[in-house]
């Protein structure tokens, strides 16, 4: 039996349910094979689960959310002639409570102290929650002080599960008389645990400025920790408030003491606060300390982020931002591939456009026409009709035009442009109509179209002509300067090399 406790233990912590209830089935299956050499001739290898396996099946339910076992297991018990004990009611109540059967907690701690089993602190921890849940706040209060009077010794997690429901409901001057009470228990949690956890209530109960009270309360009982430092610039970020995030993270930064070393989570708070804010020069200098001090980026969190960076100017950021999760090994995310397609697109890159769409093509992932449609059109103000044909164009040269996703680039493409918009795309700069020229202005024709092949071959392209010195100086355009190399210079990305060496020296050169 002990083997059967010990394994209906894991499984319960672990949460695996239907595999507890195949061990009951073990259990109460007989051999297979007759056992020989038995001493006891009359002993039953039948074995019925008792309450320590009972009771694992009721932790099982509590991340499951399956609240109708409770009443299983209960009749059970009541079947087999076995009496819950403390344990199973207050297993029972969790399981309510995660499932948001709050009236049955109640129901179930009423039957616990009926039947004379003591509740615990745990017990009164799982009550004062599912007051809290309710809103019944002075009921969890009540609780509390019922814990004490009637010996129960409490526990740090009482209250400060009390204090957290207090904070929340903007009643953070209570909490600390709680927090108070907790300082005398013993193995309680360290004070800025538990005012970072303050915080972070009142943050999600909405009481901004209880927030900072706490913080500056704080800050004369115990030092505040990298944790304390992650939630108020959580705080500040999403309440428009940058400056004070600002503040705090340069103070963070600049100390560098042991238990203030900025971590992944603080980074990500300041970006997050800078891009609120819309303050994309620190959002740059934030990203560039973040990747100097060896922190990669979260995909997840930070990829819109740095979509809004590159279209506020900040190109380079994405750029190396995709390079490194190529060079890592991963798969960036879809944003960053559109996102670089349209850019490299609007630039008239189109060989770096058939690069991102090779490399799109392999992903894991697919765009489907109408997500392709949707991107175009968001983002037309950047994207003519005439670059979306150009792109279409260079589609020919694409080595997997048979995948799905470029497929459906390609759909998309033709439904937007049309099948003949290469005939009536937009006319180059300057562009004349030769049929209606007249012969008085043959000679002006002779300088601008150099022969009827080229114009052929140019007006089908839709491509702009090439001017010499006299001809633009005898159309008066000699001012006229076309800067291809601009242009190409633009599109040549750095690598992820050159970027982080040029971060490095000007990072140097502000520390100097």
């Amino acid at each position: 039996m002990a083997a059967y406790h010990s394994i209906a233990v894991t499984l319960g912590q672990a949460g695996f349910l239907k595999e507890l209830l195949k061990v009951i089935e073990r259990m109460r299956q007989k051999p297979t094979k007759l056992i020989k050499n038995l001493r006891q001739k009359n002993w039953d290898p039948v074995l019925e689960p008792d309450v320590v396996v009972y009771n694992a099946i009721l932790n099982a339910c509590v991340p499951s959310l399956q609240w109708k076992a409770v009443t299983w297991v209960f009749i059970e018990l009541r079947k087999n002639g076995l009496r819950p004990n403390g344990a199973t009611y207050g297993l029972a109540m969790e399981v309510m409570l995660e499932s948001g059967k709050y009236d049955r907690v109640y129901e179930f701690f009423r039957k616990m102290k009926s039947s004379g089993e003591a509740p615990k602190a745990i017990t009164y921890k799982v009550l004062v929650r599912a007051l809290w849940r309710e809103g019944k706040i002075e009921e969890a209060v009540e609780a509390v002080r019922d814990m004490e009077q009637k010996g129960v010794i409490g526990t740090g997690s009482v209250y400060y599960e009390l204090a957290c429901c207090l904070c929340n409901n903007g009643r953070w001057r209570d909490a600390m008389l709680e927090v108070g009470r907790m300082k005398r228990l013993e193995n309680c949690k360290p004070l800025e645990i538990t005012f970072t956890g303050l915080i972070a209530a009142s943050l999600n109960g909405g009481h901004v400025d209880d927030c900072m009270a706490i913080f500056q309360y704080m800050k004369d009982k115990c030092d505040p920790n990298i944790g304390t430092v992650n939630t108020m610039l959580r705080v500040y970020g999403r309440n428009d408030m940058f400056i004070e995030a600002k503040e705090l993270f340069e103070e963070t930064v600049r100390e560098k003491e042991t238990h203030l070393v900025p971590d992944e989570y603080t980074y990500s708070f300041m970006l997050e606060a800078s891009a609120r804010s819309l303050q994309w020069e620190y959002f740059e200098h934030v990203y560039q300390t973040m990747i100097l001090s060896g922190y990669q980026i979260d995909q997840t969190k930070h990829a819109p982020m740095l979509i809004e960076a590159s279209r506020a100017g900040k190109w380079t950021l994405l750029e190396h931002a995709f390079d490194a999760i190529l060079e890592d090994g991963e798969i960036p995310n879809p944003l960053f591939f559109t996102e670089m397609l349209c850019h490299a697109t609007a630039k008239g890159d189109y060989q770096r456009a058939i690069t991102l769409i090779n490399t799109v093509a392999l992903a894991s992932f697919q765009i489907s026409e109408e997500q392709w449609t949707d991107i175009f059109e968001e983002n037309q103000d950047r994207l003519s009709q005439e670059k979306l044909q150009k792109l279409s164009d260079y589609l020919i040269d694409c080595e997997y035009a048979s995948e799905p996703t470029v497929l459906n680039l390609s759909k998309s493409l033709n439904a937007l442009c049309g099948s003949s918009s290469s005939a009536s795309s937009t006319k180059p700069l300057l562009a004349i109509d030769a049929t209606t020229q007249s012969n008085s202005e043959k000679t002006e024709e002779d300088l601008l179209l150099h022969d009827t092949t080229m114009e052929d071959d140019n007006d089908a392209n839709g491509e702009a002509w090439e001017f010499t010195e006299t001809e633009l100086e005898t159309l008066g355009l000699e001012e006229l300067e076309i800067d291809d190399d601009e242009e190409s210079s633009e599109s040549d990305s750095l690598s992820v090399y050159d970027i982080l060496k040029e971060w490095e020296e000007s990072s140097s050169k502000e520390e100097t």
